[in-house]
């Protein structure tokens, strides 16, 4: 097994938990594959220090878990000398961040987009009321980060926008109580994170194949989103929506969220991406694509 340590920065921080614009992760080979840990700590992941003493000793974390899967499905296509990507990517949504001008991203073919919220709701309202005015559904993150109160009372400061708003994602810490109050109130919620335990059939569920590749029980709406990772994790997320797309779950997948890659400063691997309007487009190659560039990082063996 062999590793490569990364640096992704971005322009401001990227969600209500965090403050940072350095976002370290590693890249693991394993069985002739590539997969990703990219640890948020802010979100409840262990360090990136911890996950590579954890891979090191063979001690399992979700992320690790996931990589690992990812490498082994990579490998055996790239053994294959195939491409992972036999359909098209489905649909994403937009994800919005500052300066961006709604009636150009229009103009790409989005019709929903996803705004980050919890840090300056008076802010936010003004920018949810900009794309509610040129049509887009509307997507809310949140993080965990709001009270029930802070919630309730922002949720109707932006009432005239309510036929626009398609899902509000983990609205508050989890707590049944609270997440019914919220519910009663007419709150769209969406969950993401420890969704296994949170999920109820009337939310939408919220899909990260870096961190799990669990499913609700019985069918239920959904959508996949990377993990504001490397391009192997976003590729590796394109790949599971796609495969997710062609299952029981078809009918059900909404738009979704793989075109993380704008969030950061361009890097080989980024600068490799690019879209037809609001679908990730595979990048060629075996796999999930880049050999070159994966073949020419300096990998180093995990002692």
């Amino acid at each position: 097994m062999e590793i490569y340590r990364y640096t992704l920065r971005s322009a401001e921080s990227l969600n209500a938990q965090s403050e940072r614009q350095e976002h370290e992760g590693v890249l693991v080979r394993y069985k002739r594959g590539v997969g990703c840990i990219h640890p948020w700590p802010e979100l409840g992941d262990l360090s990136l220090s911890q996950q590579i003493a954890c891979l090191q000793s063979g001690t399992p974390t979700p992320l690790i878990d996931q990589a690992l899967r990812c490498a082994e499905i990579d490998g055996q296509a790239r053994e294959r000398g195939e491409s992972l990507f036999t359909d098209p990517i489905p649909r994403s949504h937009w994800l919005a961040l500052p300066g961006d001008n709604p009636q150009e991203v229009k103009s790409y073919g989005f019709d929903r987009v996803k705004i980050k919220i919890g840090k300056n709701l008076v802010e936010e309202e003004r920018i949810i009321a900009g794309w509610a005015s040129e049509g887009f559904s509307i997507r809310l993150d949140c993080n965990d980060s709001l009270s029930v109160t802070a919630m309730v009372e922002f949720w109707y400061s932006i009432r005239f926008h309510w036929p626009r708003v398609e899902l509000i994602e983990d609205p508050v810490p989890w707590n049944p109580e609270d997440w019914r109050v919220l519910r009663e109130v007419g709150i769209p919620l969406a969950v993401d994170r420890d969704a296994e335990n949170r999920f109820r059939p009337d939310f939408v569920a919220v899909l990260k194949p870096a961190v799990s590749d669990w499913l609700p029980e019985t069918p239920a709406r959904y959508f996949v989103t990377s993990y504001m990772d490397h391009a192997i994790g976003q590729y590796w997320a394109a790949y599971k929506a796609m495969s997710l797309k062609n299952s029981d779950y078809e009918g059900l997948q909404l738009a979704c969220g793989l075109l993380t890659h704008r969030c950061f400063e361009s890097d080989p691997f980024f600068d490799r991406i690019d879209c037809d309007g609001c679908r990730l487009l595979p990048v060629g190659g075996t796999g999930l694509g880049f050999d070159d560039l994966l073949d020419s990082l300096p990998w180093k063996h995990l002692d």
